[in-house]
């Protein structure tokens, strides 16, 4: 028996508290991870990995949200800066489309590569971050349509170069300016880069600089006639008439202005009077052949031109000269030329005519044209294209007669006309000195009208060229003569040619005549000294080099003043 009384100490109860608050711990512990896991599996069709798809971070967003959001950016436009301008590029206009379906499926598949649940959930609890996940765009346009678009930005908005302009007043073509165009291709390449990224979707567009372009042979078409306009040379047929060639012996290029028209050949057709002389004797021209074709260009005497086309036969015949002399024309290209009788010397004498031959000259001009000696400017330029290539290459006439001529024969053609100096006509358009190898001629009649033709290469510093005008007036009087305005037009269409060949040395100031109603008189070598005419050096005898009249020179041959 327990006895219990004073002093005795009594025994109580003991509460477990430890444990209940470890089993407290434990209980919240567990509530707590339900309530994680209740909360991760409720946000489980969330994105919960770090992953960006096309450089948007769609982490907590679901599968369609995330593809909704790239869509969204990716059809924003595209702010394009072009020249000043502001324009906004709607990707849908381009056909331009993000492939969903495509990214859709790349992020399923990456993210099942990669799920673990409870891995998930563990990185989810201790705010672990995943291993990222980035997925590039995937998205297309059509590059066809693009291009069209800026085709249409650049019609409005290029500003495009301009080609040297012609001044009527100095006769010279200014410089153009420089231009800008859109360089597509490369602009294609910018707009290609901004469509692919979500941010920074403004793009400058390229250009390129276009360099301004001189003036053409269109621009010098469009001078020439803006300048017999002003000159108030109708060119319509009825009153005046105007043919002209130019022939760039650089590049080949070509200006025609009526230049199949027929013409009265006058003096100019001792030009194929020269290449069959040179073709008949065949290098072996005696001196009194060479005093005949010295007197024949350098003074457009119809005596010796008779003379050469007879004593250029075998039969000493006029007629088989005249049939000859066409026939080299014709053979070298100038099918619309031909003379059919003697030059006329003595009114009063019976000419010796042949037969015509059959020509094809443009129909719709008629410029009264001799019956006897025809010409168009395009067939002179023609024969004379011929001798400077046969001068300069060894070509032109040694391929269509290679037993006939040479190049040296060639060059000496080129020397003989070189020396024709009347200081009008294409002469008084260049500068002083400048060498040009030509043959000219005028007449007519008072029911014909008149006419007046120059044909030449101009060697110039910029450009060796031909130029080859003939001009014909209806009104003549009755010594065949016009008025001098032909003559001043052919002198500022050579000058316009020029300048347009040397732009940077133009003639900018008209030269003024030696002679204002016509020619200067021609210069040969002392006739009793024939042998001094020197095809090689054609002021020999003539000239002394500081371009003074030699001492025994025939000033105005036959006169010899």
């Amino acid at each position: 028996m327990t006895v219990k009384g004073i002093g005795t100490r009594q025994r109580g109860i003991r509460i477990p508290v430890l444990s209940l608050l470890s089993s407290g711990l434990l209980l919240a512990a567990l509530i707590l991870f339900a309530y994680h896991l209740a909360r991760y599996a409720q946000n489980r069709d969330l994105l919960q990995t770090d992953i960006t798809v096309a450089d948007i971070p769609v982490t907590g967003l679901t599968l369609q949200e995330a593809m909704a959001t790239v869509e969204g950016v990716y059809n924003q436009p595209v702010v394009l800066e072009y020249r000043g301008n502001t324009i906004l590029l709607n990707p849908a206009a381009i056909g331009f489309r993000v492939n969903t379906e495509l990214l859709r499926s790349e992020v399923q598949s990456r993210l099942a590569s990669t799920n673990n649940y409870w891995g998930d959930f563990w990185n989810y609890l201790w705010r672990r971050p995943s291993d990222p996940i980035s997925i590039p765009l995937n998205a297309s346009f059509r590059e066809a349509d693009l291009r069209e678009f800026f085709l249409d930005l650049a019609a409005r908005y290029d500003q495009p170069q301009s080609s040297a302009a012609f001044d009527l007043t100095t006769m010279s073509f200014g410089a153009g300016a420089t231009g800008s165009k859109m360089d597509v291709e490369t602009s294609i390449d910018l707009v290609r880069d901004a469509l692919n990224r979500p941010n920074d979707r403004r793009v400058t567009l390229a250009t390129r600089s276009e360099p301004a372009s001189g003036a053409s042979m269109n621009t010098l078409k469009q001078a020439i006639t803006t300048y017999l306009a002003a000159s108030g040379i109708a060119n319509d047929g009825l009153t005046t008439v105007a043919g002209i060639q130019i022939i760039d012996l650089l590049t080949g290029e070509e200006l025609s202005i009526n230049s199949d028209v027929a013409f009265s050949a006058v003096s100019t057709i001792k030009i194929p009077i020269m290449l069959d002389t040179f073709w008949y004797n065949n290098s072996t021209l005696d001196v009194n052949i060479k005093w005949l074709q010295g007197a024949s260009i350098l003074c457009s005497s119809n005596s010796a031109s008779n003379l050469l086309m007879q004593s250029n036969t075998d039969d000493n015949s006029m007629a088989t000269g005249l049939r000859q002399t066409t026939n080299v024309a014709q053979t070298l290209g100038a099918r619309n030329t031909f003379i059919t009788a003697n030059i006329l010397v003595d009114p009063t004498a019976k000419p010796i005519v042949v037969d015509r031959p059959k020509t094809n000259p443009n129909p719709n001009f008629n410029t009264r044209a001799d019956t006897w000696s025809q010409t168009t400017a395009e067939d002179m330029a023609t024969l004379l294209q011929e001798i400077y290539d046969c001068a300069e290459y060894n070509s032109g006439l040694r391929a269509a007669f290679p037993d006939r001529y040479t190049q040296n024969e060639c060059k000496q053609m080129i020397e003989l006309m070189s020396g024709n100096i009347i200081g009008r006509l294409i002469e008084l358009g260049v500068p002083e000195g400048t060498k040009i190898a030509h043959k000219n001629g005028w007449g007519g009649t008072s029911f014909s009208g008149a006419n007046v033709g120059d044909a030449g290469i101009v060697y110039s510093p910029g450009r060796t060229y031909i130029l080859s005008v003939y001009m014909w007036e209806a009104q003549a009087n009755e010594e065949g003569l016009g008025t001098l305005k032909p003559w001043e037009a052919i002198e500022g269409i050579s000058r316009i040619v020029y300048n347009y060949f040397n732009p940077q040395q133009p003639l900018s100031v008209a030269r003024v005549p030696e002679n204002p109603n016509g020619a200067i008189d021609c210069v040969m070598p002392d006739p009793n000294t024939p042998d001094k005419l020197d095809f090689n050096n054609i002021n020999n005898g003539r000239f002394n080099p500081d371009g003074t009249l030699a001492e025994d020179a025939c000033h105005a041959y036959p006169a010899c003043k």
